[in-house]
């Protein structure tokens, strides 16, 4: 796993929580970089003011976020994109909430069940990009039950799809055909935090020609290349993200979405040019 995503998305997410703020409807109270002031008190093991909420330092908000929701939902043994998806909707929901609806996106009886045998195995072998389409569909679903979203509903659903396009823009950068055989996470116990050493991993820096990725067997048919169903899957969501971005005159998003979906298009062409060909 790429150890430079928790600061990619803790960037992410300090954009979206901003500064300081106490709105009198928010029931998380005074809150300062998404950190509110029970959270604080909490990490702290003492009281609080509004008065430290609104003081706190980047520093020590960025150490909360790693080891309260980032480690907490185990972004680092997750794929490039899923990461991002599950510590934004750990932040925004908290991480009991994210840690169940991976668990039933993996069609798990409970999130506990992640870190047996089959739950490895299922997140070993599921789709990144349809793991990152169903976890924001649940996400929303999620929201949209809540007596606030009236309030808030529009800005977490704005919130939702730039989460969703950029995950998967990171999804699509880190995708290879290799990806498949080479991510097996060892451990998703939820006690403890995953060694960087469990994830086998590529240099990019070696990485000069996707085509030396790929098998120099004979060509397969179309239905059987993973890249194909996977930049498909990209392309599909994107779309969908990108008519949601436009519905909300959010024109970032709308950019991002169209990004995604030429990038998606990219790694189609690409594979159809690449060493070992589509028949």
């Amino acid at each position: 796993m790429v150890a430079k995503n928790f600061d990619f998305a803790l960037a992410l997410v300090l954009k979206f929580e901003g500064g300081f703020v106490d709105h009198p409807d928010d029931p998380g109270g005074a809150t300062n970089m998404g950190i509110t002031q029970t959270t604080l008190a909490k990490e702290r093991g003492h009281a609080v003011s509004k008065s430290d909420v609104a003081h706190l330092a980047q520093s020590e908000a960025a150490s909360i976020y790693r080891k309260s929701y980032w480690n907490a939902v185990q972004a680092d043994a997750l794929p490039e994109g899923v990461d991002l998806v599950m510590f934004d909707y750990a932040v925004n929901s908290g991480p009991q909430a994210a840690m169940k609806a991976l668990a039933l996106v993996l069609s798990m009886t409970s999130s506990l069940a992640l870190a047996q045998p089959e739950g490895l195995s299922r997140l070993a072998s599921a789709d990144p990009a349809k793991m990152i389409a169903d976890l924001c569909r649940a996400r929303r679903a999620h929201l949209a039950g809540l007596k606030t979203f009236a309030v808030f509903g529009k800005g977490w659903f704005k919130r939702i799809a730039q989460v969703e396009q950029k995950a998967l823009a990171l999804h699509q950068s880190a995708h290879n055909p290799l990806r498949s055989q080479t991510f097996s996470p060892r451990s998703l116990a939820l006690p403890t935090s995953p060694s960087p050493k469990s994830i086998p991993q590529i240099k990019e820096s070696r990485m000069t020609n996707i085509n030396d990725l790929l098998p120099t067997s004979d060509a397969k048919p179309f239905w059987a290349s993973q890249t194909i169903w996977s930049s498909i899957a990209v392309i599909g969501a994107s779309a969908s993200g990108a008519f949601l971005a436009w519905r909300a005159n959010d024109m970032a998003g709308f950019g991002a979405a169209l990004t995604s979906i030429l990038g998606g298009i990219n790694a189609i062409v690409g594979r159809y040019r690449a060493t070992a060909p589509i028949s």
